[in-house]
This record gives C-alpha cells, sequence and structure tokens, in this order.
C-alpha cells in the first residue's frame, strides 16, 4: 500500500513535471516564433531602406577567387561591372605560426583624356600679343582646342514661291503656276516640324515637362501659348498614331513576346473633386528577334485588359509571375515563359538573412547559366547552335538546381527570404526551363525591363498625363522612341525625318517609315 501511494506520487510528480515541459516547450516555441518575426521585420525594414535610400543595383561579385563569370553575369543582366585592382599571389610562404603571403597589386587601370568628336564645324580665335615687340619673330602658333556650343537658335523660316500666270495658246484664260508647299504633319501650323521633334524628344527622351519648355521658350523671347505647345505634342502623336499601329501588328504576329506593365498616374474628370487621379497602365511588349518594342495603355491591369493588349496571341509569352500573366498563359496556343532574373533578385534578398545558401545558389547555378548565355553571344552562334549548347549544358544545371532546391525547401523557416526564395523558384521552375528548348528564346525579361526605365523617369518628372487620351500619346511616342533604341537609330534624327515625309506618304508605304526599316530621305 505505501508502495503504491509512492508510486502514485511519482506519476503525479511525473506529469507535473511532463506539463512544465510542456509549457516550457511552448514557450520556447513561441520565443523562437517571436524572434522569427524580429528577424523578418529586421530584413523587410532593412529592404525597404534600401529601396528608398540605397542604390537598387543588382550586380554581384561571386566568392570563388579564381571564377572570373561573376563579371559575365552582370554583363548579361544589363549591369555596370566593378572595377577593382587585380591581385596576383605570387608566392607563398609557411611559416609555424601563420601564413605570410607576398603579393603583388595591379592597380585599375584609369582613362586618358577622351578624344573630341571628329566631323564638328570649327571656329577659330587668334590671341595675338598686343603690342607685339619690334623684331619679334614668330616660333610657332599653340593650339587649343575646347568643345563649344552655342544656345537655342530660333529663326524665322520663310518659304517664298514665285506665282507665274500662264495664258492657253488661245489667249481665253490663264492659269496661276505655283511649287507646291511641302506637306506638314499639322495643317496650317505656325511651327516648323524642328520645333514639334524638339517638343516630343525634350519630353518623351529627356523628360522635360511641356511647363519647363514653355518656360525655356519665354526665356528665349518666344511666347507661344502653353495651350498650343501641349495642342502641338497631342496633335503629332496623332499623326504617328497609324505607325504604332503598325509596330503592334509587327509584335503581336511576331510569335515571341516579352511582356510587363509599369503604372502612369492619369487625370480623370469623371472623378470626383479630390479624387481625379486615376492609376493606369503602360503594357510593354517587345520582340527580342525583331528588337522592335511597344507600348499599350490600358486603364487597369486586370485580365480584361491584358486581354484588349494580347487580343487572339499565340506563341512564345515571357514575363514575371503575376497572376493574370500566369491565367493568360494557360490558354491554348500560349508558352508560358518565365524570367530569370525576378527568381534571382529573390535570392539577391536572401544574402542578408541566409548568405551561405543564396551565395550557393547564385554561385552554383544562376553563374553558370549566364556565364553560358555570354559565351553564346560572344561566340555569335547560331540559333540552333544555341539550342544544342544549352540542351547539353544548361540542362543539367537546371535539373541540379531543382534537386537542391527541393532538398532545401523543407529545412527553411518559412516566411524568411530564402524561403520565399526557394519557395518562388520552385513554383515557377516549369517556365524557367522552357528558354533551353529553342535558342530564339531569352533567358530573362531584362531586355524589355530596360526600355521601361525611361517611364519611370517621366513619371518623376510630369507626374501624370491630363487624360486617358493623353496617356495613349505617351504610349505611342514611348513606343516609337524605345523601337528607335533597340535598333540604334537617332530617335531626333529619325522623328525629324518622319514628321516631314508622313504627309506625303502613302498607307501602303508607312511601313518603311517605321525605325526598324526607315532609311534617312536622300
Amino acid at each position: 500500500m505505501q508502495q503504491g501511494e509512492q508510486l502514485t506520487q511519482y506519476d503525479v510528480l511525473i506529469r507535473n513535471q511532463n506539463q512544465e515541459l510542456l509549457s516550457q516547450q511552448q514557450q520556447i516555441t513561441k520565443q523562437h516564433k517571436d524572434i522569427n518575426k524580429l528577424l523578418i521585420g529586421h530584413h523587410e525594414l532593412k529592404a525597404l531602406k534600401k529601396w528608398i535610400f540605397g542604390i537598387r543595383s543588382e550586380k554581384r561579385h561571386p566568392i570563388t577567387a579564381t571564377d572570373k563569370s561573376g563579371d559575365v553575369v552582370q554583363g548579361m543582366l544589363g549591369l555596370a561591372v566593378d572595377e577593382y585592382g587585380i591581385c596576383h599571389i605570387s608566392s607563398r610562404k609557411v611559416i609555424a605560426a601563420h601564413i605570410r603571403s607576398t603579393v603583388t597589386v595591379t592597380p585599375k587601370t584609369r582613362g586618358g583624356r577622351h578624344d573630341l568628336p571628329e566631323g564638328l564645324e570649327e571656329e577659330t580665335i587668334t590671341l595675338d600679343v598686343n603690342p607685339l615687340p619690334a623684331g619679334a619673330k614668330l616660333l610657332r602658333v599653340d593650339e587649343q582646342r575646347q568643345l563649344a556650343c552655342s544656345p537655342l537658335r530660333w529663326y524665322v523660316k520663310v518659304t517664298k514661291r514665285p506665282v507665274y500666270i500662264v495664258a492657253s495658246e488661245d489667249g481665253l484664260y490663264a492659269r496661276k503656276l505655283s511649287a507646291s508647299l511641302p506637306a506638314h504633319p499639322i495643317p496650317r501650323c505656325k511651327v516648323d516640324t524642328s520645333i514639334l521633334t524638339m517638343l516630343l524628344t525634350d519630353k518623351y527622351l529627356y523628360h522635360l515637362p511641356v511647363c519647363r519648355q514653355w518656360t525655356r521658350f519665354k526665356q528665349y523671347g518666344v511666347n507661344l501659348p502653353y495651350s498650343t505647345l501641349a495642342y502641338y505634342v497631342n496633335r503629332t502623336c496623332e499623326v504617328l498614331r497609324p505607325l504604332w499601329e503598325l509596330l503592334y501588328l509587327e509584335i503581336v504576329r511576331s510569335g515571341i513576346i516579352h511582356l510587363d506593365e509599369s503604372s502612369l498616374k492619369v487625370l480623370d474628370d469623371t472623378k470626383k473633386k479630390g479624387k481625379k487621379s486615376h492609376l493606369g497602365w503602360l503594357w510593354a511588349m517587345l520582340s527580342p528577334i525583331q528588337r522592335i518594342a511597344c507600348f499599350h495603355y490600358q486603364p487597369g491591369r486586370g485580365q480584361q485588359d491584358i486581354a484588349g493588349v494580347l487580343t487572339g496571341y499565340r506563341g512564345y509569352l515571357m514575363t514575371d509571375n503575376y497572376g493574370v500573366y500566369t491565367k493568360y498563359g494557360k490558354q491554348p496556343g500560349v508558352t508560358h515563359q518565365k524570367c530569370m532574373a525576378h527568381i534571382r533578385r529573390y535570392f539577391m534578398r536572401a544574402l542578408d538573412s541566409d548568405r551561405q545558401r543564396a551565395n550557393y545558389a547564385l554561385d552554383n547555378f544562376f553563374g553558370p547559366l549566364y556565364t553560358l548565355e555570354a559565351q553564346c553571344k560572344a561566340a555569335n552562334m547560331s540559333y540552333d547552335e544555341i539550342t544544342q549548347i544549352r540542351l547539353e549544358k544548361a540542362t543539367p544545371i537546371l535539373n541540379a538546381f531543382r534537386n537542391w532546391l527541393d532538398q532545401q525547401l523543407p529545412l527553411t523557416i518559412q516566411r524568411t527570404p530564402i524561403h520565399q526564395a526557394i519557395k518562388y523558384a520552385l513554383s515557377n521552375f516549369d517556365g524557367i526551363e522552357v528558354y533551353v528548348t529553342d535558342g530564339m528564346l531569352q533567358i530573362d525579361n531584362n531586355i524589355l525591363e530596360a526600355q521601361i526605365r525611361p517611364i519611370a523617369l517621366g513619371r518623376h518628372n510630369f507626374m501624370f498625363a491630363g487624360s486617358h487620351k493623353g496617356a495613349e500619346h505617351a504610349a505611342i511616342i514611348y513606343s516609337l522612341l524605345a523601337t528607335c533604341r533597340l535598333q540604334g537609330v537617332n530617335p531626333v534624327h529619325w522623328l525629324d525625318d518622319v514628321l516631314r515625309r508622313i504627309g506625303d506618304c502613302s498607307k501602303d508605304k508607312l511601313t518603311e517609315l517605321l525605325p526598324q526599316y526607315w532609311k534617312p530621305a536622300a
């Protein structure tokens, strides 16, 4: 009996201890969760501060000392490469306590003075000694060459047309004869096409709002009303709309489209006072084979908006993981490709929280894949050769990457940056593997993102479009200027030439004025 009571006391004691241990374990679990929340919050705060105040660069140097693929990767991503002195270890002596190394450092090369551009008009100024002493003999002439410019030169262009009277043979009537005026994109316009070119390029190429251009006009004594300048901008964009429509059709028919979107505030008079700002979207489209780009304005970024942008499109579609793209990519005839650079960014963000795993992925998977792309580009391979190289070399890397992701996902803590990076990569892995199957496909969407950056610069300057129609006009001119950049065409020369010719151009020859087919007028 006494032994039974003692066992009962032990049972109670053990049960109490178990409850206490369980309570402590729950407290520890809760503390771990709180710590993880704090760490995640700290990471998010650090990322937010970097986004607001820091450099938004994705360039990175690999961990391996002898591997130079990091520079290649940065070049493929369209990023600048840092210049550092190259360090070579010439000799190494092993000493009992430590290791000493004799290091030879080659400093980075610095650029010298740049030569002045060739082909510019020269203006010579001679500065002589005054008074010149008697008997002085000329030894040499020292010459200083400097690049100079003059302010905008405004002038009135006067076109004179002699008018003749030609009598008929019988002398009963006569007719007037004069040369025809060159076609102007805006009938009865008081400014030359050179002014229209300046208005559009200053606003959409150099991000100078019309109000600032108006101020500059007044400083030169040219008092044109602000409303007139705004009218010229809008009217000229309407003149260019047929070219934009042809450009859009070429991209939709290309079979390979890169797609992304960028926001643009638009004033909407139909809304209540104080709430007249509407957030519209410029949908960016690009054909990497033809190297042409097109922007399409839509009031929103939902399923109905993308349907309006990609009406009946069939082919490859390169996007990020936005849900609207994912849904559209499931349509028959559409092969949805995902952007490798987006996945890489998740691992870049995870460097601060889990450097070991993030570095492993960046150095062993992303680095070799981008190095392979750089080698194909440097060798100027054909599309078939690129396909073969990718199947032989990129496919094993991707398979190893997927296996590594599957192994690491259960080992990471949920909601941490590295967990999000691994989960995001796995959910999009089928999409990033698509590029291996065809050499015409790009590995990422960076070629399109580079064409969206000017829109972001414009947003910081003119801030909003005055109407939905004005947003359409912005899409038109941004499309043509982006295509000029992709084609290596000077946008100012192209626009000035096209505005002079488009009035006399028939509809069946408008295609010749697109940047990818344009040839300057003789």
